[in-house]
């Protein structure tokens, strides 16, 4: 009951539950200049809706989406002091003799309009802009000479003889100090004095701050910091005025949902401070800063904390429930194991053991309060609490560390070991040790020593069902069922479970529990003993609760149902009673650039609500009763803000909410898109183009899509985001078309049937023709044999008359000579007469 009472006083003071969350540490990501590809200084911070950061730098206007970086170089090439956010489509920014705005275009790029033609030549010429604010139809711009009021058509001049400071809001109202002067606030274009700020003369007021609904805390960058009630100045935190003396108290944020002030410096990094004042972080370059020259901060819509510094970026990422403790600021090695014991905190480390007092985990410099306990050099491997004494699984052998942290080798045991468990054998305690080369066994009350050698495989894990079987598990070799003899010398019998017996089972097993059980993990299936079959075999409740989720390395039990689980870049807490197993929490170490230690991936549970999830460069502590993480993760789709066609990437600028037609020969598309929230959320792009990919591409970091000559037709895209631990967006479907050569469309179809009718028409003409000119030739040629043979009939017909008239001439002839005979001889005419 003392351990117990010890451990209960332990919680309440390591991590006591209030209603914020203020010792919750976060995670502090740099981001140096080669990351994001601009000068070094960053001056203002911005963000829209879609969760597209901005930072006003030195050489520009840098952009971050989350997955890519952009810088926009002003025309005068000018840095940027200042800058408001309206919109993903509209940012208003100051810089040296320049304001303006700068317009997203239909190709998802920044365009910039100066105002400067709107003011006197030569006006601006010495002023730089230090502040914009929007307000509702008007924007404020601040230079340490005037307020500009912008109204979307004028420019309007405010000015004071002394000039301004750093124009602030607050709430819905808008505060400024004249310079080295007194408060004002700034309304309908009017500056009011505030009365009673005459005690700031000489000062430089450069924080203004919401307290409570109607309360203002005033900070000047000597560190004085008021509370302000509408009446008085009254002095808000003489300790932390005195801590911020000397350090230029440079800007400030409030935080709502952490109900937290972070202050920042130009000395000494960032603050962040409660309600009633008190230190509850220091970010600084010796702990997690690059630099400790705070410019700007600003709280973005998942409430973290952007930085911008003299020299680079931070990012302060809160994860609900988590606290980061990164060993840059301490120990230099991995960490193993830990666990709570005798009011201190232990880590067993590659290195050795450190360990610190549960009252120094709440300090700002937990690291350096660390101290390491001599006799532990080398690698450890667990802890092991038994009725108040803690024994370490060490490289050296099994140590006992004592009440005042001197190292004790409780049993000659010369070999390195991995894991102690206690149990009872036949009425009596019995301590089962898991070494380099085989299982000892150790009776508690006699102290004896037994080496068990039966089983011929490399052991490295062991656990203890509810039967009181001792199940070892082998390197590469399955597992083993075992049961002592009465003298715990031996085993009595042992059988194995494992590929060589059944070849559709792993060749490697991690035993595990969960809710008491004994399971069998491999190749990311669960399998569970089966009593009357004598074998292993598939659990499916484990199996389906995990179905999406690969490379599980370990389970790690916590209480009675719930448990852990891990793989090589994630961890899961589940819940598992017997009947139902549902995922309940999730963790992407690898989000925050983090790993887990290959091979000896490990969470070691300090009690019911704690558990330290161990790093390769330091541990995450857990704890379950923060504020409670809702299990509905809500992701927004992806934002299309652009389509590229063709090789040279130009532009389709007809996309927007109409039926997208791509020409074929720009057939190479280029889809770009936003996520909202990708860098906070650590968020992932999967998308599948409908009847050209096969499957859901890999979850990546990209914000294009590119198909080169995609054939014609139609296509849809889905694109949807996702945090790498199965939640997921709806998708973002994106339709378009990509239109047919010439030679394949319509216009093109009806001109080659014009042309084969006209062909046609053509070939029957001309056929026609020819026919007609065969039947006009046949014709003549009848007609020719027709007049040959008329022509042979009548020259026939003349030859037989001419016959005739031959034969007829010749007579007459004849009958002439003969006539001409007789009238010539009278002779022969008288004799003729007879």
């Amino acid at each position: 009951m003392s351990i117990q009472r010890h451990f209960i006083l332990f919680i309440l003071s390591l991590l006591v539950i209030t209603p914020s969350i203020a010792h919750q540490k976060p995670y502090v990501i740099n981001f140096a200049r080669d990351k994001y590809h601009a000068a070094n200084k960053n001056w203002t911070i911005g963000q829209d809706e879609k969760g597209i950061t901005y930072f006003g730098n030195d050489i520009g206007l840098l952009e971050f989406d989350g997955i890519e970086w952009k810088i926009y170089q002003m025309p005068n090439f000018s840095l940027i002091r200042s800058l408001a956010v309206e919109s993903h489509s509209t940012i208003y920014v100051g810089a040296l003799g320049e304001l303006g705005r700068w317009d997203r275009n239909q190709a998802g790029k920044l365009q910039y309009t100066s105002f400067k033609n709107m003011l006197p030549p030569k006006s601006l010429e010495n002023e730089s802009f230090w502040r914009i604010w929007i307000d509702n139809d008007k924007v404020y711009f601040q230079s340490f000479s005037n307020i500009y009021v912008y109204d979307h058509h004028t420019i309007q001049q405010l000015t004071t003889p002394k000039g301004f400071l750093l124009l602030t809001k607050v709430r819905n109202e808008y505060w400024v100090q004249e310079m080295y002067g007194s408060l004002y606030q700034l309304a309908n274009k009017q500056l009011k004095k505030i009365k009673g700020s005459e005690f700031l003369n000489g000062t430089l007021t450069r924080v203004i701050l919401p307290y409570g609904k109607e309360r203002y805390l005033i900070g000047t960058s000597t560190g004085e910091i008021y509370l302000y009630d509408r009446k008085n100045f009254i002095p808000w935190n003489n300790s932390l005025s005195k801590l911020l003396n000397g350090q230029e108290l440079n800007c400030g944020i409030y935080c709502a949902k952490r109900n937290t002030y972070y202050l920042g410096t130009q000395l000494s990094g960032i603050y962040e401070v409660d309600i009633q004042g008190n230190v509850l972080n220091h970010f600084h370059a010796a702990n997690s800063l690059q630099n400790n020259t705070i410019l700007s901060l600003y709280e973005d819509q998942q409430n973290n904390i952007w930085v911008a510094m003299d020299r680079g970026l931070a990012y302060i990422r809160y994860t609900n429930k988590l606290s980061y403790y990164h060993t840059t600021e301490g120990i230099s090695s991995a960490v193993y194991t830990a666990t709570l014991w005798n009011d201190y905190l232990f880590i067993g480390t590659n290195q050795g053991v450190y360990f610190v007092h549960k009252e120094k985990t709440k300090d700002l410099e937990m690291f350096s309060s660390m101290k390491f306990l001599k006799g532990t050099e080398g690698q450890v491997w667990a802890f092991k609490q038994i009725d108040g004494q803690l024994f370490c699984c060490h490289n050296k052998g099994l140590l006992e560390i004592r009440p005042d942290f001197s190292i004790h080798q409780p049993y000659r045991i010369d070999i390195g070991v991995f894991k102690m468990l206690e149990t009872n054998y036949n009425e009596k305690e019995i301590n089962i040790l898991v070494t380099y080369k085989e299982v000892y066994i150790i009776n508690k009350e006699t102290k004896d020593v037994h080496i068990i050698r039966e089983i011929p495989d490399p052991i490295n894990e062991a656990e203890i069902d509810h039967l009181g079987n001792i199940w070892l598990g082998t390197v590469n070799n399955g597992v083993y069922k075992c049961r002592l003899n009465e003298e715990m010398n031996a085993f009595r019998y042992y059988t194995y479970y494992g590929h060589k017996k059944d070849k559709t089972l792993p060749k490697h097993f991690q035993i595990c529990k969960a809710s008491g059980r004994i399971f069998f993990l491999g190749n990311d299936q669960f399998y569970a003993y089966n009593e009357n079959k004598d074998n292993l075999q598939s659990s499916p409740l484990l199996n389906q609760c995990f179905k999406n989720i690969n490379s599980l390395k370990r389970i790690v039990p916590i209480n009675h149902e719930a448990s852990w689980a891990i793989t090589s870049s994630s961890v899961y807490r589940f819940f598992y009673d017997g009947y139902i197993a549902r995922i309940q929490e999730a963790y992407k170490i690898e989000a925050d650039n983090l790993s887990l230690i290959t091979a000896s991936e490990n969470i070691s549970v300090l009690n019911d609500s704690l558990s330290l999830i161990c790093l390769d460069t330091g541990f995450i502590i857990h704890n379950s009763q923060k504020s409670k993480q809702s299990n509905n993760i809500s992701l927004t789709p992806p934002n299309l803000e652009y389509i590229r066609t063709g090789k040279d990437n130009s532009i389709n600028n007809n996309f927007l909410n109409k039926d997208i037609k791509i020409a074929y020969q720009d057939n190479t598309v280029t889809i770009g898109f936003s996520v909202n929230d990708a860098f906070a959320k650590n968020l992932f792009v999967e998308y599948l183009l409908e009847d050209v990919d096969s499957t859901w591409s890999q979850a990546k970091k990209q914000n294009y899509i590119s198909y080169a000559r995609l054939p014609h037709g139609k296509y849809t895209l889905r694109l949807h985001s996702t945090d790498g631990l199965n939640n997921y967006s709806d998708d973002t479907i994106i339709h378009f078309r990509i239109l047919p050569p010439w030679y394949l469309t319509s216009w093109w179809y009806l001109v080659c049937t014009l042309l084969i009718i006209a062909s046609f028409f053509a070939i029957f003409l001309l056929m026609k023709k020819r026919l007609q000119a065969k039947n006009l030739k046949r014709m003549k040629i009848k007609e020719t044999e027709f007049l040959r043979q008329m022509n042979e009939q009548l020259q026939n017909e003349i030859e037989r008359k001419n016959a005739e008239l031959f034969t007829q001439t010749s007579f007459i002839i004849q009958k002439n000579e003969l006539i001409l005979n007789l009238t010539s001889n009278p002779q022969l005419s008288s004799s003729a007469s007879f």
